[in-house]
């Protein structure tokens, strides 16, 4: 599988979520330290130390979405690629390239990725997803993002996703097909009938390969697709 990639968008968010994770617990130091000393104004007290610990807590969130998604041990590009490692050449991989940010030109068409990091138990049943994880309030307090619905983050990327090829090269038809993947090791998945398919992991490798193959494209539909898309 190759691999094209913003590197420098992957790496300047990244680095913002340890300076602003940092930040923000500096911030909420030094409202701690504050609030033990009393001050000639007192009555000023508690609007200094409540906006400091807006501000604190404001930065951790930012910084900890930022890592989450860009630094930590479950990076999305990360998740992706270990959960696509082993894919032929035939498959090409582009991470923050596009209006989408994870989308694999295979074969027979793109499959776009709508991406989960969150650990815990997760289900979908009767339309509904539900997501359990200890202390999950505190997590997303901390820049955890929350499990939303998937399926639909997945449809609208497959929408951007035509969208933008029917501008690119509006005389093709290149099916979009998406997926929701979750990357995290502590993740439990029970999930029933959903309206987009749903893997963890590197189970996605054989559905690929199988049920969510399609037909090739035309060999001249790819080398263009390629050329309009592969940065020179």
């Amino acid at each position: 599988m190759r691999i094209i990639a913003n590197e420098q968008y992957i790496e300047r968010r990244a680095k913002a979520g340890r300076y602003l994770s940092l930040a923000g617990l500096l911030v909420l130091l030094a409202a701690f330290i504050f609030s033990w000393f009393q001050i000639r104004t007192p009555t000023l007290m508690p609007l200094a130390l409540g906006a400091a610990l807006a501000v604190g807590v404001l930065l951790s969130f930012v910084g900890g979405y930022y890592t989450e998604r860009f630094g930590g041990p479950t990076a999305h590009h990360k998740g992706v690629r270990e959960a696509l490692k082993g894919l032929d050449n035939r498959y090409i991989l582009f991470q923050y390239t596009l209006p989408v940010p994870h989308a694999l030109l295979g074969p027979g068409g793109f499959t776009v990725f709508a991406v989960r990091s969150q650990p815990g138990e997760i289900t979908y049943t009767d339309g509904k997803w539900s997501h359990h994880q200890r202390g999950k309030f505190f997590r997303e307090l901390a820049g955890q993002e929350r499990l939303g619905r998937p399926d639909l983050d997945a449809e609208a990327q497959v929408e951007r996703m035509k969208q933008y090829l029917k501008k690119r090269l509006p005389d093709v038809e290149v099916p979009v097909q998406g997926v929701v993947l979750f990357i995290n090791p502590d993740a439990r998945l029970e999930i029933e009938d959903p309206p987009v398919p749903v893997f963890y992991g590197k189970k996605i490798k054989p559905w690929l390969r199988g049920p969510g193959a399609r037909k090739n494209l035309p060999t001249e539909v790819r080398q263009r697709l390629e050329e309009a898309l592969i940065p020179e």
